[in-house]
């Protein structure tokens, strides 16, 4: 009996062994087929959807991803937006949504003569700095603080502003103080050597003198410090533009490796957006700059600060195609740059006096009768050559601790 029992036993392990090891071979006999190359979007896929979205949306959720920040890259957006605890949800997660992916980061600008550090506002609620900092962070979103200045570089650096600076390093550090590694990257007085021609006229009230940037740069660090904000509790940035009359390269505006944290830079295609322009790749308007910033700071990580593009292809004609395979092109060659840790595009229709079309999702607020209560959020003229391109596997979502590790 016992033989009888092994004999059985014996047949219906065989039978078991082989049972698996079918299907061990038929799921190592699958494989990927090879991605096929991006598509051009066509214009009927582009004029994708219009949707409104209330200020109680129930936001995308998305899956915690192990992440390799050796190869990962993270990206983010500039919108023309003041953010707060009612916008950052309703406009945020239908830009992520849409994108495919959430972003690791939002870039926006204030001014050091701001009200929140002249007046001083002290209710930190109320705080222009400390409330979009917070507001972003409670969604998942590192901010990318561009600190600019409406006054000149002699008076940044002779203490004409250091009170003011003084309270964006207090409200800074009251915002860190409340713990869970909330970090920011503040580039102070971008675009710092946007001289427009040989006479020296600027695009800032601060540009145009590397000695006296440097000299700036280094006291808005002391001020901070002074302050109780230390080195390591920003990702302090260095941010010019990439192109520059001569004389005035960014190399010449650097301020060294030893207080700069990134490096990165602004550079659009403007296309036929305005009389002098003409439509640029990434091979004109990038690549030259990620070269010069390589040899200049080697081993740093890169950033590209600003970038955008137009759809005016040609003779002020739009091209949404164009335009939609400019972003796919640009955000691929981007994603092969080892330097290159993040990118931040700038989507605003309007700048400078300047309508160049470069957002990539228009958003429409509703209003109730009452001006300025703000009930909700259309979106519309997504253009889906940014969903292409961030969708290659290189760009993540990277929170605030893994964007550390990659910046330093």
């Amino acid at each position: 009996m016992k033989n009888i029992l092994f004999s059985s036993l014996q047949k219906f392990l065989q039978k078991k062994f082989i049972y698996f090891l079918l299907l061990f071979v038929f799921f190592n006999s699958c494989s990927a087929a090879p991605l096929p190359k991006t598509p051009v979007p066509q214009e009927a896929e582009r004029k994708v959807f219009s949707t409104t979205t209330q200020l109680d949306p129930t936001p995308t959720v998305y899956l915690p991803l192990i992440v390799n920040t050796q190869t990962s890259k993270f990206f983010g957006i500039y919108l023309k937006q003041y953010w707060t605890e009612d916008n950052v949800t309703p406009i945020m997660s239908e830009l992520d949504n849409q994108t495919g992916k959430k972003h690791s980061s939002v870039g926006w600008f204030i001014d050091i003569e701001d009200d929140a550090f002249t007046i001083p506002v002290e209710t930190l609620p109320n705080n222009n700095l400390f409330l979009q900092l917070e507001s972003l962070w409670q969604d998942g979103y590192v901010s990318f603080i561009n600190l600019g200045s409406r006054s000149t570089i002699a008076e940044i650096t002779n203490g004409t502003r250091d009170k003011e600076i003084g309270n964006v390093a207090r409200f800074y550090k009251a915002w860190i103080d409340q713990g869970e590694g909330r970090k920011a990257l503040i580039a102070p007085l971008q675009e710092m050597n946007g001289v427009f021609n040989s006479n020296g006229d600027t695009w800032t009230t601060y540009a145009g003198d590397p000695v006296k940037f440097i000299q700036a740069y280094k006291k808005i660090q002391e001020i901070f410090f002074q302050n109780g904000v230390n080195l390591s509790d920003v990702w302090w940035t260095f941010a010019p533009n990439g192109w520059s009359v001569a004389g005035h390269e960014f190399e010449k505006y650097y301020p060294g490796d030893d207080i700069v944290d990134v490096i990165g830079f602004s550079s659009y295609n403007y296309g036929y957006c305005f009389q002098g322009s003409t439509w640029e790749t990434y091979k004109e308007m990038l690549e030259p700059y990620i070269n010069r910033m390589e040899t200049m700071a080697p081993g740093k990580p890169i950033i590209i600060a600003e970038t955008a593009t137009t759809s005016m292809f040609a003779n002020s004609t739009p091209n949404d195609n164009a335009k939609d395979q400019w972003l796919i092109d640009t955000y691929n060659y981007l994603a092969e740059k080892q330097s290159v840790v993040g990118v931040y595009y700038f989507s605003f229709s309007e700048f400078d006096d300047k309508a160049c079309d470069f957002e990539i999702i228009n958003i429409i607020p509703l209003e109730e009768e009452e001006p300025g209560i703000i009930t909700g959020y259309n979106f519309d003229n997504f253009f889906t050559g940014y969903r292409a391109g961030i969708s290659n596997s290189k760009y993540q979502y990277l929170s605030a601790q893994e964007v550390n590790s990659l910046l330093h």
